[in-house]
């Protein structure tokens, strides 16, 4: 199953204030586009009207019939930057007196009123304004049109609807451009609140000293206070833990060996062959769980002791060596060390972690185990090889996990806890730690990376 995203706060911040600004920057834009049409609409209109006017104002009348003095303004108004097509016509009842005979002429408005229409004029599309006048001496009402192309009201609408669009549009960017760096300095506490965990989560010792109000935002001083109060819960748990780990050292310890002592006493006394058998296999059964206690009681010691110190890993590598020629006589131990290799670390967890690591090549080695530590500018580098049948590409990955013991398993007693162990002391020290199948010959090589002791 695909494991969902965490959702972003900045994210949710950003579509929260963005979202309503963008509705709002729409409506805005809609009804600014309305309003730029109307008022377009009502100026030119006003325009038209005004031409109008002035021929209005100049028709006379000479024998009974109507007389215009077309002045060169009346029209002139209606200049424009796009040049639109201005037309023209004045009759007098079906007459016409001056203009175009092919201006339309919808139905003229009632006298001393002005209306307008939109209709076509030699193929432009153009608005048309009438008036209707009754001139002293005319017995017929006189109309006056002027009709003007749409040309110049399309540009004014077009340049006001930018207008109204643009700015909502760049208050909307504006916003959400903003909501970054606001979003940035609103978490700045949240951030030192993470970075203070942090470092408390990669102490070499647990930290449970409570975190200080003062540092966190007050909308997370409920889940502050509640990590606060879980600190010494899990402080005690802790402590508890590790007295557990060395109550039980010694409670489990002393009677298991005086248990496989007495085994050793009876194996002695008794002489037929079948019960010699059974309790070799009760000795071979007790010493595997002394093992096993062993194991799990250094792993629960790996997360307890202080790392703190410094390790002298030729001492630790040459008392290793001795335990394993008594414990395994047949393997053959080879080690090169320089004449100083001190590195950073607890030495007993370095020396509990190149213990078990040595200590399981051995028992898969075939014979033979190889360390080498060789020193570098950064460090120290370790190397440990054996000549057993190694490990296969698909399960080097799982080695260092607690109860794994691979495809290998019949050929050694053993938990599968040895190597785990080995990971977990490399991770409480911070030391590098890599494993890999020995090419083109068969084996398991382990290779570890030691910080210099300070």
């Amino acid at each position: 199953m695909r494991r969902r995203r965490p959702p972003s706060l900045v994210a949710r911040l950003l579509i929260a204030q963005v979202a309503p600004l963008a509705l709002l920057g729409a409506a805005l834009a809609l009804a600014g586009a309305l309003a730029a049409h109307q008022v377009v609409e009502k100026t030119s209109d006003r325009l038209l009207a005004g031409s109008v006017a002035s021929i209005v104002a100049q028709i006379g009348a000479e024998d009974g019939r109507a007389k215009v003095a077309l002045p060169p303004w009346s029209l002139g108004l209606l200049d424009s930057p796009e040049r639109d097509a201005v037309f023209y016509a004045v009759r007098q009842g079906p007459r016409l007196v001056t203009g175009y005979d092919d201006l339309p002429h919808p139905p003229a408005p009632p006298p001393n009123e002005t209306d307008f229409a939109y209709a076509d004029m030699r193929g432009y599309p153009v608005r048309i304004a009438q008036a209707t006048v009754m001139v002293p001496g005319v017995a017929d009402p006189v109309v006056v049109a002027v009709a003007q192309s749409l040309d110049s009201r399309r540009a004014s609408v077009r340049e006001l609807q930018f207008n109204f669009i643009i700015l909502p549009l760049l208050l909307v960017l504006v916003a959400a451009a903003l909501v970054i760096p606001a979003v940035t300095w609103g978490l700045a506490p949240l951030r030192s609140l993470t970075a203070d965990l942090t470092r408390r989560a990669q102490s070499s010792r647990p930290d449970f000293a409570p975190v200080r109000d003062l540092d966190a935002p007050a909308e997370l001083s409920p889940v502050v206070a509640a990590f606060n109060r879980l600190m010494p819960s899990l402080e005690r748990f802790t402590k508890a833990l590790e007295r557990f780990s060395a109550d039980a050292s010694h409670q489990l310890r002393t009677p298991l060996s005086v248990i496989i002592a007495n085994l050793a006493l009876v194996e002695r006394t008794i002489e037929t062959e079948p019960q010699k058998s059974l309790l070799k296999d009760s000795m071979a059964a007790a010493g595997n769980l002394r093992q096993v206690l062993s194991q799990l009681l250094a792993l629960a010691r790996s997360e307890a002791i202080a790392v703190e110190g410094t390790s002298d890993l030729r001492l630790l590598v040459e008392t290793i060596a001795a335990e394993v020629a008594r414990d395994y006589p047949d393997v053959v131990f080879r080690r090169r060390l320089p004449e100083t290799a001190v590195a950073a670390g607890n030495a007993v967890l370095v020396g509990e972690l190149l213990r078990n690591l040595v200590f399981n090549a051995c028992a898969y080695g075939h014979g033979s185990v190889s360390l080498v530590v060789a020193a570098d500018g950064a460090g120290l580098g370790l190397t440990l090889w054996d000549h057993g049948p190694g490990v296969p590409p698909e399960e080097i990955g799982r080695i260092f996990s607690p109860f794994f013991r691979g495809r290998s398993k019949s050929e050694a007693n053993g938990a599968g806890l040895g190597l785990a162990i080995v990971r977990s002391i490399a991770q409480r020290l911070d030391i590098g730690l890599a494993a890999r199948t020995r090419a083109p010959r068969p084996g398991l090589v382990v290779e570890l990376r030691f910080a210099p002791a300070d």
